[in-house]
């Protein structure tokens, strides 16, 4: 019962693949937060921009 218990603490294959998933959980939260600030900040030029046209008009 010893062997086994120390064969499988000492077992790392499952942890690359561990790994990866919480990287690619980084990744997507990162590219989640940088489309929600993008997105407000483009929405805010676009709403600029209009407020300036709609200045022009007589």
């Amino acid at each position: 019962m010893p062997g086994l218990v120390n064969r499988l603490w000492r077992d790392e294959r499952g942890a690359t693949a561990t790994e990866y998933a919480m990287l690619i959980i980084f990744i997507a939260l990162a590219i989640a937060g940088g489309a929600t600030l993008l997105g407000s900040n483009i929405n805010n030029l676009f709403s600029s921009l209009g407020a300036s046209i709609s200045g022009l008009m007589p």
